[in-house]
């Protein structure tokens, strides 16, 4: 499980909801330390006893918040760190956020590959070459930038948004799509959407022109989905 940011009981019912069983979990990975990503990790590490992966800067940062977990439950990585589960290979990558030490990460198991990146300011060369050519991808595309700037949110949250430590629009996301896009990259799925500042439609028009602008169409260009905020997705093969 990659993040943990509501309920572990709203988590286990989106989990039971979509077929699976929260209690076959083998681990938590958590990206950074913000409420909305680690809401649920205590009551979820302590029910089902899994260990918990994290940045040193992201234990740091949620030693108040997140719930109390097992200090045997706890698995400090480095931002860039390789390792394993099972049969599954991990990989971490730094983004940039207003949150110390945060990560994406990359899974790997045989052939097939997922990335994650959520909570980045700016599409980095780090993350390029860490999210090039993967199967499946979970992209941040937060927000619509006209919406943000005409929408009612104050100054001073609109500029964390916007900045290079807030989140990335639809138009950033698109662009660093084509960035890492390769022959092996399938499914695409939209996610951590703006209530406020985006909508599904928005955010799939701006990838699909892009991939558009640079003649990406029909089997050239890989599926893609927004993820619904209230609701399991559809189940996604890799």
């Amino acid at each position: 499980m990659i993040d943990a940011g509501q309920s572990a009981k709203r988590i286990i019912g989106c989990l039971t909801a979509a077929g699976e069983d929260a209690g076959q979990t083998t681990a938590i990975l958590l990206t950074h330390a913000h409420h909305d990503h680690i809401a649920g990790v205590g009551v979820l590490a302590r029910r089902f006893q899994l260990p918990v992966y994290a940045t040193e800067g992201t234990w740091y940062e949620m030693r108040d918040i997140g719930g109390e977990i097992p200090p045997a439950a706890r698995r400090v990585i480095d931002p860039e760190e390789k390792w394993r589960i099972g049969d599954l290979s991990l990989e971490a990558f730094p983004t940039v956020h207003d949150a110390l030490e945060s990560v994406g990460y990359v899974i790997r198991q045989g052939d097939k590959s997922l990335g994650v990146a959520t909570d980045c300011g700016v599409f980095t060369r780090r993350m390029e070459r860490a999210l090039a050519n993967l199967s499946l991808l979970a992209l941040e595309a937060n927000h619509d930038s006209d919406m943000l700037r005409n929408g009612k949110y104050p100054y001073y949250l609109k500029k964390r948004v916007a900045g290079i430590h807030g989140h990335l629009s639809n138009a950033d996301a698109a662009a660093g799509l084509l960035k890492v896009l390769g022959e092996a990259t399938k499914k695409v799925m939209l996610a951590h959407l703006s209530q406020e500042n985006n909508t599904p439609e928005k955010a799939l028009a701006a990838f699909d022109a892009s991939l558009t602008g640079k003649g990406l169409t029909g089997d050239k260009r890989p599926a893609i989905w927004a993820a619904p905020r209230y609701q399991p997705s559809a189940w996604l093969e890799v």
